[in-house]
Order: C-alpha cells, then sequence, then structure tokens
C-alpha cells in the first residue's frame, strides 16, 4: 500500500473516532436533559395525599351573602384537588339565610340542625365561613375562604385515628333511610366519640346574591345543602372514650323528604371526639344515597 493511502486511512480513522466522541457528547447531553426535564415536572407534580384520611368541610353560607358564591367556587376547586379526600357541607343558616331579611326565590334551606351548629361552630366570623375538621386554626373555628385550602392541607397529613366503614339501605316508596357504621378505634384517646350522620343535597335551583355576576342570579345552582341530620347535631355518643383495636357498631333511621331528588343526595358520616369545649372530626366519609 502507498504511503499517501496509509495517510487517508488514518485521516478517515481520526475523522470517525472524533465523530464518535461527539455524538457520544450529544447522547450525554440529551439524556441529562431528559433527566433534568423529569427531574423538573415530579417537582411541579400538584401534591397527592398519601393515606385514606378524609376531611370535613362545613360551610356557613346563605341566599343573602352576596360573596358566598366566591366560596363555593372555592369549595369546587377544592374537590377538583381532593376528590378522594375532602367532603364538603354547606349549611345555610344565620343572618344571610334568613328568608325574612333577605326573601330571595322560593326555598327556605335552613334546619333546625344548621342552626344550631351556627352557634355551635362559632362564634361567626363573617360570610362565607368555612369549619375544618372542626378544630381551630390560630384559636378560630370559623376561617375565611382564602384559609381553607391550608387547613385542609394541614389535617389531612394526620392519619385518622379512626376507621369506619358506611352502608345503608333506601326504600324509594316510603323513603325510609337506615344508615349503619361499622368502626375501629386506630388510637387509643380520651374523650366521648361521637358519630354524625347528615344528608346533604345538590343540585338545587334557587336564587342567589352573587357579586361577582353582578347581582342577584335567580337559577343559580346550590350544592351539597344540607337537608337533615339522622343523628343529634352535635352528634350521637357511641363509646365513652378511643381505644385503639376497639369496634362500634351503630344503626340510625329516618324518613327523607318526598320533595328532595334524591339521585343528587349523599349521607355524610362523620366521627368526632369530644372533651369538654374541643370536639375534632378524626375522621369523615360520604356515599351516594342512590349508588
Amino acid at each position: 500500500m502507498k504511503k499517501t493511502e496509509v495517510k487517508y486511512f488514518q485521516k478517515i480513522a481520526v475523522a470517525r473516532s472524533f465523530l464518535l466522541q461527539q455524538v457520544t457528547f450529544i447522547c450525554v447531553v440529551f439524556v441529562f436533559f431528559l433527566v433534568s426535564c423529569d427531574e423538573q415536572k415530579r417537582i411541579i407534580e400538584p401534591f397527592v395525599p398519601e393515606g385514606d384520611r378524609i376531611v370535613l368541610l362545613e360551610e356557613i353560607t346563605g341566599k343573602g351573602c352576596t360573596n358566598c358564591p366566591k366560596g363555593s367556587r372555592e369549595i369546587d376547586n377544592l374537590l377538583t384537588l381532593l376528590p378522594e379526600n375532602l367532603v364538603v357541607v354547606s349549611i345555610h343558616a344565620g343572618f344571610f339565610a334568613n328568608p325574612q331579611i333577605f326573601p330571595l326565590g322560593q326555598y327556605d334551606l335552613r334546619t333546625t340542625e344548621g342552626e344550631f351548629l351556627y352557634n355551635y361552630l362559632g362564634p361567626n366570623a363573617g360570610y362565607p365561613a368555612g369549619v375544618v375538621n372542626r378544630t381551630p386554626v390560630n384559636n378560630e373555628m370559623q376561617l375565611s375562604a382564602n384559609a381553607w385550602a391550608s387547613a385542609i392541607s394541614s389535617e389531612i397529613q394526620n392519619p385518622p385515628a379512626v376507621e369506619f366503614s358506611i352502608s345503608h339501605t333506601y326504600i324509594p316508596d316510603t323513603h325510609e333511610l337506615t344508615v349503619t357504621i361499622n368502626g375501629i378505634g386506630k388510637e387509643t384517646r380520651s374523650g366521648e366519640v361521637h358519630v354524625s350522620i347528615m344528608l346533604t343535597e345538590s343540585g338545587i335551583v334557587d336564587a342567589q346574591d352573587d357579586f361577582e355576576a353582578g347581582g342577584i342570579v335567580e337559577d343559580y345552582v346550590h350544592n351539597h345543602v344540607l337537608r337533615d341530620m339522622l343523628t343529634p347535631a352535635s352528634g350521637a355518643p357511641v363509646t365513652g372514650g378511643l381505644i385503639t383495636g376497639q369496634t362500634f357498631n351503630e344503626s340510625y333511621s329516618g324518613v327523607l323528604n318526598a320533595s328532595w331528588v334524591e339521585e343528587n343526595m349523599e349521607i355524610i358520616v362523620f366521627v368526632s371526639l369530644v372533651e369538654g369545649n374541643n370536639f375534632p372530626v378524626l375522621q369523615a366519609g360520604k356515599v351516594k344515597l342512590i349508588p
């Protein structure tokens, strides 16, 4: 082989080696870029709660409250973010729910239990107000809408001190409902264990004062409205304390109003621990009246 040919092939080998190095470098950079992007995606992924803690949000609202629809929209956002970890009850009670003061629409959405809870969970801090797991934040039980998310996020971190299942039978012809709760303590705590069962209805079309919509909205849709309770408003006592491994089984019955839309109703259950002026919710849950 001639000398010039040897040099030619040497140059090709050098070029190939250089090209291979460049391709390797590009691949490494590309992989690093992908890993970096993937790492960035993990950082900005939304918070997903671990465990099975379900938080109760009780909203104090009223048809005459012009700012309350803003609270309802915040609830929609929270339920979108936490569909499996949040239970909501909207309690129409107090000044802005009084139809004699605000004669809006055709329905009086107040209940005897709701008026009791308005004071029991008070003092009222304005409308809309929200109570998260009946646990005060900075000594305030009722929170403004902009504080609901952080309070819920804090409560959701705590593992439930009790677990329970909900079963029910409903007879549409007579509107008779029986709800059975089977529970077990996961921790040992002092205080009296109470079970509360609420019935809510969504999709109620009636008037509402809505500042963001420019005033009275005649066909406003009210959701999660407290309709009745199968237990006393402050809950039904089931045990004189919470003990790890101790079980309880309780059933409660009632008759629903025939005018309520059964397909839009939910059964809300929660267990609280009552000790003096403290009554935190240990766990909540819900099922549809008509599955």
